[in-house]
């Protein structure tokens, strides 16, 4: 097990592991995982002074994926001392266009929502999740009473009064609340007893990242078609996100 206090910004795979009583390995809080989830719940717990365990390996964070992040989002990341680390590596959306590409004999009308038209400068921002996370992994670095474990978590047992964490690489902790934000196979949820449902929606999805000659002037593009949207999300520069949803067996080219 690697335990790195996460304030002095250790080097990946080192350990600061001190002299420990009994009651070191208790902590108010643990939260279980390290996507942007994760990292937002801990932060904000700890920000408020509660001592604070993140366990998640310490891992390469392949998602090319983007988050469009509107409002709420934004001031939510500011008061976490997030959004300066980032905001200049994301888009603005300043205009959402919808397109019926339904092929309908009768389709609706092509419709421009502008964010001026509600009194706004930016509907929001899009952003690469690798980057939202490496400001989040930055911000969760100078955070003092935040405990960064370099390990994933094995089993979740809760008693009356605490929860225990066995950890993957040996040993274990303590947490008055765990917070669970390990995934769609959560551990966390299944610990809490949260049952889940799952139905078929005859849906896939690819994601990918495209560049382009023309500008997309801060207009997030949405095609609606039978089978169900094809969306252009603009990034910085001459770039944009692709979400495009089609049925399963349905050849996507």
């Amino acid at each position: 097990m690697h335990i790195s206090n996460a304030g002095l910004k250790m080097p990946q795979g080192m350990s600061n592991v001190g002299a420990m009583n009994e009651n070191s390995s208790i902590y108010d809080v643990a939260v279980v995982g390290a996507g942007p989830a994760g990292l937002s719940a801990a932060i904000a717990i700890a920000q408020s002074g509660a001592r604070t365990a993140l366990i998640a390996r310490h891992l390469p964070y392949g998602d090319n994926r983007t988050t469009a992040l509107l409002g709420g989002s934004i001031d939510f990341l500011q008061a976490l001392e997030v959004w300066p680390r980032c905001q200049d590596k994301a888009a603005e959306l300043r205009t959402m266009r919808l397109i019926d590409d339904t092929g309908r004999l009768i389709r609706a009308p092509e419709v421009k929502f502008s964010c001026s038209e509600i009194g706004l400068d930016v509907f929001g921002y899009n952003i690469e999740n690798r980057v939202l996370v490496a400001a989040l992994e930055d911000r969760a670095a100078a955070i003092d009473n935040l405990t960064r474990l370099d390990d994933d978590a094995a089993a979740i047992n809760p008693s009356d009064d605490l929860v225990a964490i066995e950890l993957a690489g040996g040993g274990s902790i303590s947490a008055r609340l765990v917070v669970g934000a390990d995934g769609r196979h959560s551990l966390c949820r299944e610990a809490a007893g949260i049952a889940v449902r799952r139905r078929e929606l005859h849906q896939a999805a690819l994601t990918l990242n495209v560049s382009h000659s023309r500008p997309h002037h801060n207009i997030s593009t949405e095609f609606h078609t039978p089978q169900g949207p094809y969306v252009f999300v603009p990034l910085p520069g001459n770039r944009s996100s692709v979400v495009w949803v089609s049925e399963p067996k349905r050849p996507i080219a």
